[in-house]
């Protein structure tokens, strides 16, 4: 078992997470990465899953990684091809994949995805996400556009802000300031947020 790493900026990793309360399944997020990455079509960086579908409690969820500090996919990984970069996010290596899946099981927020499209080895070898060809892709959280001083595309296009970008303390500021509670629990938090989980859930 490789041992974990959180390198982070002095500001802590930035994630985008879900405001659930104001997801309206509209499907903008989806489009905005769609069009932005120009991903085949079966390839869902982000995508709206409903929960408790089809009775009084039915709720909307944006879902795609988090770039949790506390990663079970790169734990479990067996080639290394998933590792933290200095800024905290996870990256897939698409040269050292093998599409095995263990990252799909160990991760419990379902954002390892497999498309089977074709894509050229060039794009396949790719930092930011494999794409295709059977081998494991995710949200790549936009890093060339935050070099460019923009948010992702999916949290800029989302009309109704169900989509919150920020480092933690950022992100502890804005669920505050919009009375919104914490799309985690206890545990989720830990994963994804380290030894920052705490601020974020309020503790």
């Amino acid at each position: 078992m490789k041992p974990m790493s959180t390198h982070q900026s002095d500001g802590g990793t930035a994630r985008v997470i879900p405001n659930w309360e104001s997801c309206i399944d509209c499907g903008a997020c989806e489009v905005a990465c769609q069009r932005t990455w120009d991903l085949p079509p079966e390839s869902d960086r982000i995508q709206v899953v409903a929960l408790a579908h089809g009775t009084e409690d039915e709720t909307n969820k944006p879902m795609q990684c988090y770039n949790c500090a506390e990663a079970p996919c790169v734990e479990v990984c067996p080639t290394d091809a998933l590792r933290f970069r200095d800024n905290g996010t996870v990256r897939v290596d698409a040269g050292m994949c093998i599409g095995c899946h263990y990252c799909g099981v160990g991760c419990p927020f379902g954002a390892p995805q497999y498309p089977d499209a074709e894509v050229p080895e060039a794009e396949e070898a790719s930092p930011l996400g494999a794409r295709g060809n059977g081998l494991m892709d995710k949200c790549t959280t936009c890093e060339p556009r935050q070099e460019q001083g923009l948010e992702p595309a999916c949290s800029s296009e989302c009309p109704t802000d169900a989509l919150l970008f920020g480092t933690p303390d950022e992100l502890s500021e804005k669920l505050e300031e919009d009375h919104v509670s914490t799309p985690f629990s206890d545990e989720a938090a830990r994963i994804v947020f380290g030894d920052d989980a705490d601020e974020i859930m309020g503790e």
